[in-house]
C-alpha cells in the first residue's frame, strides 16, 4: 500500500481560517487572509475545532494517489460519499496480460518440476523412507532418479526439495535440524550443504538448516509446484525464523503473481496464507480461461476476488476527512482500511498539523470510548449516570 498526497489547498489552514473569520467580520475574506499570521490562523483553527464549527473545514482539500489496496478496501472508502473518485477500470486493465502472451512460466515451473521428480526419485532409491505416494509421482513423471550432474536443465534447489521430501527428516527435539541418511552425503555437498555425521546419518543444524529450508523452498511457486505441504508447514512450526522469512516470500508471491493483498490476520500463520493463496490461483486461472475464451475483460472480471488490487484517486475536504479518521482509525476499523487512515492522516499532517491536530480515533481525544460494550479495551466505555 503507498499513498501519496498529489496536492492540496493552498495555504489550507489560513484558508480555513479566512473563512471562519469572516462569518464574525465586515472585513472582506481576501483582508483577512492577507493579515492572517500562521500563527493567528492556528489558534483561530483550534478554537473552532474546540467549538465543533466544521463548516469553514469544507473550504480546504486534499487529493491522495493510493495504490495497493483491495477492492474490499474500495468497496469500504467509497460509502464516504463527500468525496471524489476515480478508480483503476479492471474493465481496461487485465492484470494478467503477461500470462495470455508468455509461456515463459509455464516453461519454468516444468522445469521444476522435472528436477524435483528427478529428486524424489533418486531419494527413493537411496533410502528405507517410502511412501506409495511418492513412489507413484516419481513412476507417473518417468523420474529415474539421476544424479544433479546428469539432469539437462536442472533446477537444483527443487531437485534437493525432492531429496528432502523422499528422505530428508525433521529433528524430533527442539533443535532445529535436517537429517538424511549417509549415501546423501555427495548431493548434498554439491548443493553446498555439509552435515555431521552422526549415527550413521548426516545431520544439517541450526543455521545451516535454516539456510537449506530457506533454499529449497524460496524460489518455489506455492500454488503449482511440487512439494510435501505437511513437510513445508512443519518446517515453519519447527523454525519460528524461517516462518517469519517465508511469510514475506509468501506475500510477494500474492503482490506480484496474483496481483491482491494479504489480510493481516490471514498473513500470520504459513497455513493460512498458503489456503488464502491457493483460492487466488484458482480465480487467477479460471479468470485467464475466461478471457483465453472470448470473454471480455468486464465479465470476465466477475470471478476475480476482493482481495484484488486496484488504484485510485481520492479527493476529499477536511471536514470530511475529519470524519473518515474518526470512524477508520478507530481498532474497529478493518485493518487494511485502517492502515490506510493512518498513513493518511500521517501525510495530512505534515502538511496542515492544526487542521488535524485532533484528528483520529474518537476516543483519542475524549478519553473513552464510544462504541460501548463494543469497545477494544484501550480506554473505558462513558458510564452513564
Amino acid at each position: 500500500m503507498k499513498v501519496t498526497v498529489l496536492s492540496h489547498t493552498p495555504e489550507p489552514e489560513r484558508t480555513v481560517a479566512a473563512a471562519a473569520r469572516l462569518c464574525y467580520s465586515n472585513t472582506e475574506a481576501w483582508e483577512i487572509m492577507e493579515n492572517l499570521t500562521p500563527e493567528k490562523a492556528s489558534a483561530f483553527i483550534k478554537k473552532l475545532i474546540d467549538m465543533g464549527h466544521m463548516s469553514p473545514m469544507e473550504h480546504a482539500s486534499f487529493t491522495f494517489a493510493i495504490d495497493g489496496v483491495s477492492r474490499s478496501l474500495l468497496s469500504q472508502i467509497t460509502r464516504h460519499r463527500i468525496a471524489s473518485y476515480s478508480v483503476q477500470s479492471l474493465r481496461y486493465n487485465n492484470p494478467f496480460d503477461k500470462e495470455l502472451s508468455s509461456k515463459g512460466a509455464d516453461r519454468t515451473l516444468e522445469m521444476e518440476t522435472k528436477s524435483y521428480m528427478e529428486g524424489l526419485a533418486f531419494a527413493l532409491k537411496n533410502s528405507d523412507i517410502t511412501k506409495e505416494v511418492y513412489k507413484s509421482l516419481a513412476a507417473k513423471n518417468n523420474a529415474e532418479g539421476h544424479m544433479p550432474q546428469d539432469i539437462k536443465d536442472l533446477n537444483m534447489s527443487s531437485y534437493m526439495r525432492g531429496i528432502f521430501d523422499g528422505a530428508g527428516t525433521l529433528s524430533e527435539n527442539n533443535k532445529f535440524a535436517v537429517a538424511f541418511p549417509k549415501e546423501f552425503d555427495s548431493v548434498l555437498k554439491g548443493a553446498f550443504f555439509e552435515g555431521l555425521q552422526k549415527d550413521g546419518k548426516i545431520l544439517i543444524e541450526d543455521d545451516l538448516a535454516r539456510k537449506f529450508i530457506k533454499y529449497i523452498y524460496e524460489d518455489m511457486d506455492f500454488a503449482n509446484s511440487s512439494y510435501d505441504e505437511e513437510k513445508f508447514l512443519e518446517s515453519c512450526l519447527k523454525s519460528p525464523s524461517f516462518a517469519r522469512e517465508v511469510t514475506v516470500l509468501m506475500e510477494t508471491c500474492v503482490d506480484k503473481k496474483y496481483y491482491a493483498t494479504v489480510p493481516e490476520s490471514i498473513s500470520r500463520d504459513p497455513r493460512t496464507l498458503l489456503t488464502y493463496i491457493k483460492g487466488l490461483d484458482a480465480c487467477k486461472k479460471r479468470y485467464i480461461d475466461l478471457i483465453k475464451s472470448g470473454i471480455d475483460q468486464e465479465d470476465a472480471r466477475y470471478i476475480l476476488p476482493l482481495g484484488t488490487q486496484t488504484k485510485l484517486v481520492m479527493t476529499m475536504n477536511v471536514r470530511s476527512l475529519h470524519n473518515f479518521f474518526n470512524l477508520r482509525c478507530c481498532e474497529r476499523a478493518q485493518t487494511e482500511i485502517r492502515n490506510l487512515a493512518y498513513m493518511m492522516l500521517e501525510e495530512v499532517k505534515k502538511i496542515a498539523p492544526s487542521l488535524f491536530e485532533t484528528a483520529g480515533a474518537p476516543c483519542e481525544k475524549l478519553g473513552y470510548c464510544p462504541e460501548g460494550k463494543f469497545g477494544c479495551g484501550k480506554y473505558p466505555p462513558l458510564k452513564s449516570n
